[in-house]
């Protein structure tokens, strides 16, 4: 279990841990021993060529969009990986990948657009603005011989896409011509800028809730619906790709007007769900090296 794993967090709002800020106690504000990542500061760049690295904190380490100090399953997962190693447990060190922009689909509109002008305006929700796609390419391609030059080669754990949400909003006749050959793309082009099959993991898409009051004539369930029969539909076309289920976490509740899983306004995970999420991540690496 020495060779250190990398895990990869992409996508919108859910994927920042958008609206949800840590308690100044559960703040990583001390850089972690086994667990690091890269700084907005030294890597949020077209034009860097090489990756620089430094000891995890809650704070700037998403190469999207300003958002610190969040319960996203990354900082999550980080806590708990280095806890376990204090723990006394023989896990590997932990690099982390996140790039994320709330509000944004892969859709033509939207910034994670393979095709969209090439631009890149750090900060805030709102005023950033990034082609996630290349500049998500451009990252993954440095991960090699970053790692060629630690002297050491290295596993993904998993690629984690928690995004397309915002692709709900486009008609369903829209989706059916484009989306699969979208993320058909994403996936291939994402494994060849780091040469190795990693395993993608698509989170399906279930504000049911929401939609529920929202979403009078249906159009959004339905595109829904499809973006999430797009993701099983890559499971089980590609070696390595999966799909999570947010339903599947035990706070699910069927009953529960927010299923459990979100925060008031329907849209965003708890708190819990995104620990519990992270949770899921970790047993998964431990459960496939047993």
């Amino acid at each position: 279990m020495n060779k250190p794993v990398v895990f990869i967090l992409m996508g919108q709002s859910n994927a920042v841990g958008h609206g949800l800020p840590m308690s100044r106690e559960d703040r990583i504000s001390e850089p972690l021993k086994n667990v690091f990542g890269l700084s907005r500061e030294k890597n949020q760049s077209f034009c860097n060529t090489e990756l620089f690295w430094e000891g995890y904190r809650s704070d700037s380490m998403n190469l999207g969009e300003t958002q610190d100090h969040t319960y996203s399953v990354c900082n999550i997962l980080a806590t708990e990986w280095q806890r376990a190693i204090d723990c006394g447990e023989k896990l590997p060190d932990l690099y982390i990948v996140h790039i994320a922009i709330g509000a944004q689909g892969i859709s033509e509109k939207y910034m994670w657009y393979p095709d969209r002008e090439k631009c890149l305006k750090p900060g805030v929700l709102g005023k950033a603005d990034i082609s996630l796609y290349p500049f998500s390419r451009h990252i993954l391609s440095l991960l090699k011989d970053s790692f060629d030059k630690k002297h050491t080669d290295f596993d993904i754990m998993g690629l984690h896409w928690r995004g397309g949400e915002e692709d709900t909003s486009v008609q369903v006749d829209l989706l059916q011509g484009t989306l699969e050959k979208l993320y058909t793309r994403m996936i291939k082009d994402f494994r060849e800028d780091v040469g190795k099959d990693f395993p993608f993991v698509f989170h399906t898409i279930e504000c049911k809730s929401r939609l529920r009051l929202n979403d009078p004539t249906g159009r959004q369930t339905e595109s829904m619906n499809y973006i999430n029969s797009v993701f099983r539909s890559l499971s089980e076309q590609f070696e390595n790709v999966s799909v999570f289920n947010p339903e599947t976490l035990s706070v699910y509740d069927a009953d529960a007007e927010n299923s459990g899983l979100y925060e008031a306004d329907l849209v965003h995970f708890t708190k819990e769900a995104n620990r519990l999420t992270a949770l899921r991540i970790l047993e998964d690496y431990r459960n496939e090296k047993i």
